[in-house]
């Protein structure tokens, strides 16, 4: 088979692009693989041998695989993917920010409004209205995720998570989904020790690690409170933020307001990916904290299991209710999420034992459902079928967009939400027809 993935790259700062070049070495055991990327001169970092091609000139290909992120970066691969179907792995099941990016900020109001009432009806017009005045807020788009378009007009769909391949299948319909178990990183682990010798950080002290970047979606205001109140109890605790700073986002202004000195945070800065694993494995609790969640799943989070450490997530979030009770500890992001977290963090920090037991339970868990060359085998036997059924569903699809435009493709609009709220995952073919006599 004869594959063409779809992703940012290596040196993105992206983590979709470090997950898409782990795998793409895996892949490498069951298909002819060719990394698309849009600007292919900048791609550092792949495995030996793997083709690099451009976006507007793509090899021919059995698939394409689209690697599909909530951000700027993807919309190359957004585009081509409405344009050629393949296979879709979201790695966060709302791509609001993306679809805005790609109408909204290009003129093209008109494109995102329909979609937004093709997806979620009349709320979905009345909401878009706000956000694209810029009023939406962080909960709006994530309550919104504008994906569903771009998912139901692909050949298969990859989730990262059981919990967001099951809602996906609920409101998909006929499109298959793939639950595949965001793979564990293949890398040399130091121990604590060694990891804290080899980056500074003191050998006895208590480091709280908040990896990735700092953004106002990883509660960092919520630790920033619960490690100020607990220094007097742990004086050696720090907060560590294993990454750089979102632009907007004060950190240091929240940090004092929750009245952390600079000598209990810690900012690292843009990391390269060994002293990325370094803090992970320097860390005695790794906070993979995320409200409002756009259904993404963390590869640090799997990182830092894998690393044997204790691991705090939002609750209700995928990586709450992607693993068993005891291998991670939710926290309520609810109105009382500082006292809730503070709770926690207070056992975790009084009981290395406690420690001890919930990161080993963490590591055998990711290392026996977590392994690359499995979840590879796993994703290109589904890729397989996918390419086989091709032709007949690329047919289907073609014909669903010969309707976009029309008359009889804006009645089907307006009843695929009410279909869907009604649990029918798709228009049924009757109303379809009956809706063809309606428009004439």
């Amino acid at each position: 088979m004869k594959l063409s993935v779809w992703s940012p790259w290596p040196p993105a700062a992206s983590g979709v692009a470090d997950y898409a070049a782990e795998q793409l070495a895996a892949l490498r055991e069951h298909a002819r693989v060719t990394a698309v990327a849009e600007a292919p001169e900048a791609v550092r970092g792949l495995p030996d041998g793997v083709a690099v091609a451009a976006a507007d000139a793509p090899p021919a290909a059995d698939l394409d695989l689209y690697h599909l992120g909530n951000s700027a970066l993807h919309g190359f691969v957004y585009r081509r993917a409405r344009a050629v179907p393949g296979v879709v792995l979201i790695h966060d099941a709302c791509l609001h920010h993306l679809v805005l990016g790609e109408t909204v900020e290009r003129g093209d109001a008109a494109s995102y409004l329909r979609l937004m009432r093709r997806e979620h009806g009349e709320r979905g017009t009345f909401v878009a209205r706000q956000i694209a005045r810029g009023l939406g807020g962080a909960l709006w788009p994530a309550l919104h995720p504008l994906s569903e378009h771009l998912l139901e007009e692909s050949l298969g769909v990859v989730a990262l998570s059981r919990a967001t391949a099951a809602a996906l299948h609920a409101r998909l319909g006929r499109t298959p989904v793939l639950a595949l178990p965001m793979h564990l990183p293949p890398c040399a682990a130091p121990s604590q020790a060694e990891a804290r010798r080899a980056l500074g950080l003191p050998a006895d002290a208590l480091l709280v690690t908040s990896p990735g970047l700092a953004n106002p979606h990883k509660r960092l205001a919520a630790a920033a409170q619960a490690v100020a109140r607990l220094r007097s109890r742990f004086p050696s605790l720090q907060l560590v933020v294993a990454g750089d700073v979102e632009p907007g986002f004060d950190l240091g202004t929240v940090a004092r307001a929750a009245g952390l000195g600079s000598d209990g945070l810690r900012v690292t800065g843009r990391l390269s990916l060994s002293d990325f694993a370094a803090h992970l494995a320097a860390a005695d609790v790794v906070l993979a904290l995320r409200f409002p969640s756009h259904g993404e799943m963390s590869a640090a989070l799997v990182r830092a299991m894998g690393l044997g450490r204790a691991c705090l997530v939002s609750a209700e979030t995928p990586a709450a209710l992607e693993f068993p009770e005891g291998v991670v500890a939710p926290v309520d992001p609810g109105p009382l999420e500082g006292a809730h977290l503070e709770a926690v963090l207070t056992e975790l920090c009084s009981d290395r034992g406690l420690r001890d037991a919930m990161g080993a339970a963490a590591a055998d868990h990711v290392r026996r459902h977590h392994d690359l060359a499995a979840t590879a085998g796993t994703l290109s036997g589904f890729l397989a079928a996918r390419a086989g059924a091709a032709p007949g569903e690329r047919d289907r699809i073609a014909s669903a967009r010969r309707l976009e435009g029309t008359r009889l493709g804006s009645y089907v609009d307006e009843v695929r939400w009410a279909a869907r709220e009604l649990g029918l995952g798709a228009v049924p073919p009757a109303v379809v027809e009956r809706l063809r006599e309606v428009a004439g």
